[in-house]
This record gives C-alpha cells, sequence and structure tokens, in this order.
C-alpha cells in the first residue's frame, strides 16, 4: 500500500512566507515613514511661513523709512531705486506703490502665479513729532519658490526611506530564507514524497545541532514520531489483513457460489418474465382487436347476409348491390386487420432477417401506388424531393411505414391535403426519410402516444385499428433505425424515421 503523492494543495502556486513577511513589514514601515515624513514636511512648511514673515519685517524696518523719505521728497530715482531692492527681496511676487497724490509703482517678478501671503504697509514720513502719510505698499509673496522646496524635501524623504526600507526588507528576506523558508520547503518535499512502505527514513533538517530547541526543532520531532507511529499501526494492520484474508476468501466462495446460483435462476426468471409479459401484451393486442376492430365488419357481414337470405323479403337489385358493396367492404376491412396482426407477428419473430441493398425511391412510389385510390378520393397532392441514396434495409418492410406514414398523411391531412416526401442524408451515415402532410398537427400529449398499440386521435376523421405506427416502430427498430415525430414550421405534422445507408 502506498500514500497518496498528489495534493491538489501543494500543486498550487508557491508564495515563500518570507516574501509574506518582507511585504507585512514594508507596508507597515512606509505607513510609519509616511506619517512622520508627513510631519516633517509640515514642519519644514511651517519654518516656510515663518521665514515669509522675517521678510515682511525686513521691508518693514529696511525699505520703509528711506521709501517715506523719497515720497516726501518727491525723489523718483530713489523710490524706483528702493521698490527694485524690495522686488528683489526672497519670495516676492509683485508689490504696488500708491502715493497721496495717486501716483502708482508696480513690480512683479515674472515667475509670480500664484500669492502665499500679502501685506499692506502705510508709508509715513516723520519731521519731528509731527507724521505724514504718504502712501501705501501692497506686497505679495509668492508660493513657487516654498512649494519647490517643500517638494525637494518631500522627494528627498521619501527616496531616502524607501532605500532604507528596501534594504531592510531584503535583509529580512535573506534572514528568514536562510533561517526558516529553506527548512520548511524540505519538510514539506519529505511529507509529500513520503511512501507507507519506506518509513525507515527520518526527516533531518541541514542546520547545526544546538543543546537547545527552536520550534523547527518540534517540527521535525513531531513528523518523525508520526512516521514511527504510522509504522508500527501499518505493521499491526498487515497482521489483521493476513488473517482477514483468510476468512475473506472462505468467504468469497461461499458467496461466489451462492451469487452464481441466484443469477442463473435470475437470467431465467427475467427471461421467462419478459417472455410471459411479451406474449401478454400481443395477447391483450389481438384480443382487443378481434374484440373492437373485426367485431364492426362481423356484424355488418351478418346484417347484409341476413337481409339477403331473408325468405319473405323481397330486395330491388339496387338494394343487393349496396348490401354486397356492404359485404365486399366489411371483407376487405377484415382482411386488412388480418395482414397488420400477421405482418406485427412476422416482425417480432423474425430476428435473423437478412437485409440487403434497397432503392429507397422505389419502395416510396410503390406505397404511393398502393394508395392512388386513396389519393383520388381525398384530392391529396404528393410531391417528392430529396437525393435518395440506397440504404441497408428489407424492401416490403420500407414500403409498409412509406404506405403507413402516407396513408396517415392522406387521411389526416385535412381537406384536399399537401403531402410532401423527401429525405436527407445525415453526418452518421444514416439517411432521414420523412412525410409532411397539411393537417392540424398534434398536441404534446398526443405525441407520447404516437408509436403505441390502438391508438386513434381522431377516429371520425378515418377508420383504422391503430396498428400501424406500432408495427413501423418495430420494423424501423428491426432495421437499426429510429423513428420520430416533428411539428412542421409550415403547418401540419412531419413523421420521419432513419435507415442505414448502403455502404
Amino acid at each position: 500500500m502506498h500514500a497518496e503523492t498528489f495534493h491538489p494543495e501543494v500543486d498550487r502556486p508557491r508564495k515563500h512566507i518570507g516574501s509574506k513577511i518582507m511585504l507585512v513589514v514594508l507596508a507597515y514601515t512606509l505607513v510609519v515613514a509616511s506619517l512622520v515624513t508627513g510631519f516633517q514636511i509640515y514642519g519644514a512648511y511651517k519654518t516656510s511661513l515663518d521665514n515669509l514673515e522675517q521678510h515682511f519685517v525686513e521691508i518693514e524696518n529696511s525699505y520703509l523709512p528711506s521709501l517715506a523719505a523719497g515720497l516726501w521728497s518727491v525723489d523718483v530715482p530713489r523710490i524706483d531705486a528702493l521698490l527694485d531692492g524690495i522686488a528683489k527681496v526672497p519670495d516676492v511676487g509683485s508689490l504696488r506703490l500708491k502715493g497721496e497724490l495717486q501716483d502708482k509703482w508696480e513690480r512683479k517678478n515674472p515667475a509670480h502665479t500664484k500669492t502665499l501671503a500679502s501685506r499692506q504697509f502705510q508709508i509715513v514720513y516723520r519731521e519731528g513729532s509731527d507724521e505724514f502719510v504718504m502712501g501705501t505698499l501692497e506686497v505679495d509673496l509668492m508660493a513657487k519658490n516654498i512649494e519647490n522646496r517643500m517638494w525637494e524635501t518631500a522627494t528627498s524623504i521619501a527616496i531616502t526611506t524607501t532605500v532604507s526600507l528596501f534594504m531592510s526588507a531584503l535583509f529580512v528576506l535573506f534572514i528568514i530564507r536562510r533561517w526558516i523558508g529553506r527548512h520548511l520547503e524540505k519538510t514539506a518535499d519529505y511529507l509529500q514524497q513520503l511512501d507507507l512502505l519506506k518509513l525507515d527514513q527520518e526527516l533531518r533538517l541541514d542546520r547545526p545541532e544546538n543543546d537547545t530547541q527552536d520550534e523547527l526543532d518540534l517540527v521535525v520531532y513531531a513528523i518523525n514520531a508520526m512516521r514511527l507511529s504510522i509504522k508500527n499501526d501499518i505493521h499491526k494492520r498487515d497482521l489483521l489483513d493476513k488473517e482477514l484474508a483468510l476468512y475473506r476468501e472462505q468467504l468469497e466462495h461461499l458467496v461466489a457460489e451462492r451469487t452464481l446460483d441466484l443469477q442463473n435462476k435470475t437470467i431465467l426468471l427475467e427471461s421467462k418474465s419478459e417472455e410471459l409479459l411479451i406474449q401478454n401484451r400481443e395477447l391483450d393486442a389481438y384480443a382487443h382487436t378481434v374484440a373492437h376492430d373485426l367485431k364492426q365488419p362481423i356484424s355488418n357481414l351478418m346484417g347484409a347476409s341476413n337481409l339477403l337470405t331473408a325468405e319473405n323479403l323481397e330486395l330491388s337489385a339496387e338494394k343487393n348491390r349496396v348490401l354486397l358493396s356492404s359485404i365486399q367492404q366489411s371483407s376487405k376491412k377484415m382482411h386488412a386487420i388480418i395482414d397488420s396482426l400477421l405482418l406485427l407477428a412476422s416482425v417480432r419473430k423474425n430476428d435473423n432477417l437478412k437485409l440487403e441493398k434497397v432503392n429507397l425511391e422505389q419502395t416510396a412510389h410503390e406505397a404511393y401506388q398502393r394508395l392512388h385510390p386513396l389519393t383520388l378520393e381525398r384530392h391529396a397532392h404528393i410531391t417528392f424531393t430529396g437525393h435518395w441514396p440506397q440504404v441497408t434495409a428489407n424492401a416490403q418492410w420500407v414500403e409498409e411505414v412509406w404506405a403507413n406514414y402516407l396513408s396517415n398523411a392522406i387521411k389526416y391531412g385535412g381537406d384536399r391535403p399537401e403531402i410532401e416526401i423527401g429525405v436527407a442524408n445525415l453526418a452518421n451515415g444514416f439517411v432521414k426519410c420523412w412525410v409532411r402532410d397539411s393537417g392540424v398537427g398534434l398536441t404534446s400529449e398526443q405525441q407520447t402516444k404516437l408509436f403505441e398499440q390502438f391508438t386513434r386521435f381522431d377516429p371520425a376523421a378515418a377508420q383504422g385499428h391503430g396498428l400501424g405506427l406500432s408495427i413501423v416502430q418495430r420494423i424501423v427498430h428491426k432495421l437499426g433505425g429510429e423513428v420520430g415525430y416533428e411539428s412542421s414550421l409550415q403547418g401540419g405534422s412531419i413523421f420521419w424515421f432513419t435507415l442505414h445507408i448502403a455502404g
């Protein structure tokens, strides 16, 4: 006995536990580093805002007094020089000076697109204790420089953090792979290849032996202990199997004898039962036919003959002709019923029928000629279509099938029935033969009973004894084919059967 060596779980794609641990550590470190980086960037941002405030203080202390003097003395070159100096102060994006005489000066840094902070200064000129308002100065500090500095700081921190994390993750992965991963893989391979007939080989890991044990040592010990336990259990089981084999052999011999005897008796009973069942069905069919179908023509014969042989009854020549015609029709009906029963019996008994090549189209035309009087009576129009191959069958039986299908189509095809007879080659070496009529079709319930004996769905539409389709089914099954029914897309019914194409 061998242990199962296929494990679906093992066959799935592997992912090292070291990679999982590395990913978890890396993700956690990234979150922490992101938070720390965010605080650092926020602190740098606050520091930059404080530096911007120093720019306003510098402008207020260094430039406003001189600018007030220049406005007082209307020294335009001095004013322009001072404004140029203010415009060169770091982070200044634009400035606007408006004097008391509504004169204006403006300066704007080409790189200024977004204002980060803005301050309006009142320019006051002091002469002793007197103060004179000379105008206002509006200064806008631009955000571009500080944003560039923030982005450079964030990029530097991100690069440093990422490199540090990557190096740490590689080191963690190396340690886990070296100390844990390879030993777990060896343990898994050992268990996967474990053979119940070769349990002497113990599991050993490629690692130095220490006085203290860790978790891997405990796993190896547990696996080896389990291996020895399984080995002992198998030895005990082998002893029990040998004892059971002796009892099993004796029991199997007795059971085989009893089973063979029962099988022979069962086969015999089934054969007898099947034969009796078939015989009973056919006897019932025969009795049903005699009781229901022969009763009416016999009654007609008796009535007509009584009238013709009556001594005191004088009948006209026309009346005699009608009675004789009735006797003739009743005789024909009895003859047809007896022929159907004989054909049904011959199909059942003829198990060694010799098959031959049959001209399928010829059998269809012969059936059509047999039913020509009925065709004229019902004003039926019949057309032939398709390519007609030769088949392996019995010509008489195939003609009977065509005659039955065609007779039903004429009788149940409605007023002036339009009937089409055709064939179609199938891909499996068979030919499908069919008869399409223009009748009202059949319901789903009627279709399930089509090929049962004594089934007639419309006794008023046509006379008959209901054996036709059951005979068709037996004939076609004997010839190795199938029978069936379909509802036509143009209305009406399609009765079909299949036969082997002759090789």
